[in-house]
């Protein structure tokens, strides 16, 4: 069994806790044990354990009553009851909450574990799916040289963003930049030497702007900022702020690039298609004035 499973067991008779708590202590190093349904909610509180074990009929707190407090919490919460009280009410309030199983004294201990593996499949699957589909949204929104965001969530980002500046009259300003001559980069020094300068410049661009800040890769050696809350003289100053710190940055070995910044704010008569193509256009007017300077 994974000993990793942390578990909470609530029951209020000592010679039947003491007797399975040694054999929960097989299936978990992590075991919380509580004598009441009082003690057991807090215990579940301050742990958060992945299982719950709980008798039904306690003092103070009965395990019906605390179990509608954790499923208030998690209503996902893995629950076994153990009862030596067979009354369909209590069997009809345990489907009531969706609990895993119901287990009646004296407890079959083939039982109880084959339930207890139950649960441990379910919940090493429940993991693995959401690893997995962290794997996939990284796949889908991220660029797969820089692993800075794609233009595909750019996109949808920037949607969220324009939509918020119509609901909440915030201000909303976006900047793209392009790397100057960078096939002459490639053409002279490689096209690997050309990844490690635009994995170089994704990582000082990122730890110059604000972690509410979007960017992304747009594509080629171009890349877009979206700039929340943001005027467009605050937008130039963090562009000019960039374009410095890039021009004195030494790449690989020892490699120079200048970068050249288009910028522009969103304003009532905008929509995404029209201020991307307004930031373009500055983009255009920075490369045509000479390169290596913040156009609007």
């Amino acid at each position: 069994m994974n000993d990793d499973l942390t578990i909470l067991y609530v029951e209020d008779e000592d010679g039947i806790r003491k007797q399975l708590t040694r054999f929960l202590e097989y299936f978990s190093s992590s075991l919380y044990l509580a004598s009441n349904g009082k003690e057991g909610l807090e215990l579940y509180k301050e742990y958060n354990p992945d299982i719950v074990i709980s008798d039904i009929k306690m003092p103070i707190m009965n395990g019906i009553d605390m179990v509608k407090n954790i499923k208030n919490i998690n209503p996902k919460q893995h629950i076994i009851f153990i009862t030596a009280h067979s009354e369909s009410q209590f069997f009809i309030d345990a489907i009531d909450m969706h609990v895993d199983g119901y287990i009646l004294k004296p407890i079959s201990l083939d039982k109880l574990e084959n339930k207890l593996e139950d649960i441990k499949e379910h919940i090493k699957l429940k993991e693995y799916y959401i690893a997995h589909q962290q794997e996939l949204e990284n796949r889908a929104y991220r660029d797969g040289l820089t692993q800075v965001y794609n233009r595909r969530y750019f996109e949808e980002a920037f949607d969220r963003e324009i939509a918020r500046y119509q609901r909440e009259d915030r201000p909303l300003s976006i900047f793209m930049l392009d790397i100057d001559k960078f096939k002459n980069i490639n053409d002279n020094y490689g096209h690997q030497i050309g990844d490690e300068i635009l994995k170089g410049l994704v990582h000082i661009i990122k730890n110059n702007i604000r972690a509410i800040d979007i960017f992304a890769r747009w594509g080629g050696e171009e890349f877009v900022c979206i700039l929340p809350n943001t005027i467009r003289k605050d937008a130039i100053l963090v562009a000019q702020h960039l374009r410095e710190i890039i021009e004195k940055h030494n790449f690989i070995d020892n490699i120079s690039v200048t970068c050249s910044f288009g910028v522009a704010e969103f304003n009532q008569e905008d929509t995404k298609e029209s201020i991307v193509k307004r930031v373009d256009k500055a983009l255009y007017l920075a490369k045509e004035g000479g390169r290596n300077r913040v156009e609007i």
